[in-house]
């Protein structure tokens, strides 16, 4: 397997406080899931917003395929997909047309492949008829079950997850970790971050464990 996404003499802090990261250094091989694990506030979503570019580092570098993921953030991000934290999506949209709007976003919109490919992973992720309801109106599982399609849906290379299996129940994370499985199967690389180490047991290959940082 290659490294193709790597960390390097990462740090992060916000303004003038306490280092959230420091000097951390990994690399995330091709095909393997990785979790992240620490409690609350220990720099899960730090770290997946640094590697997503909704943050910047204070120092150190994340390399994707040998460059810099700052250099051209819009072409590293068609390589990924993402479930945050906070389940933010447009309420006026369903998920179906979410979907189709994140398919044609990528310039991977297929009129005769893509709706076969949308049905199969709503059918997976035990998700009725209400996907044609407006995403408003979801609750906070069918909110989780969309963003997990919507990573999965243009085939990324990677994949960041944090904290994906809140407000499921146990049929619908047992679903959503054999569609993990396979994506990282067939060559995908999941980053996933959890407060619960045995819920990640089955799926990941590494772990980094963040450490709660002293506040003092």
């Amino acid at each position: 397997m290659t490294d193709f996404l790597k960390v390097k003499q990462l740090s992060k802090r916000y303004g003038t406080g306490p280092m959230v990261i420091s000097g951390m250094n990994h690399h995330f091989p091709k095909g393997t899931a990785t979790g992240l694990i620490g409690a609350n506030g220990s720099g899960k979503t730090t770290f997946l917003r640094l590697v997503s570019i909704t943050a910047f580092p204070t120092e150190g570098t994340i390399t994707f395929s040998g460059e810099p993921i700052y250099d051209a953030p819009h072409k590293f991000l068609q390589h990924i997909g993402i479930v945050t934290d906070a389940a933010d999506l447009p309420g006026y949209l369903s998920a179906n047309e979410l979907m189709e709007w994140t398919l044609r976003a990528r310039k991977k919109w297929n009129d005769s492949e893509s709706p076969r490919r949308m049905d199969s992973l709503f059918e997976r992720l035990h998700f009725d008829e209400r996907r044609e309801n407006l995403i408003g109106t979801y609750s906070s599982g069918m909110l989780q079950k969309t963003m997990l399609a919507c990573s999965l849906i243009t085939q990324p290379e990677i994949i960041l997850l944090d904290e994906p299996f809140r407000a499921l129940d146990e049929s619908s994370k047992k679903a959503s970790l054999e569609l993990l499985d396979e994506y990282k199967s067939s060559g995908g690389t999941i980053l996933v971050s959890s407060h619960l180490r045995r819920s990640l047991a089955k799926l990941c290959d590494d772990y980094i464990t963040f450490p709660v940082k002293d506040r003092s």
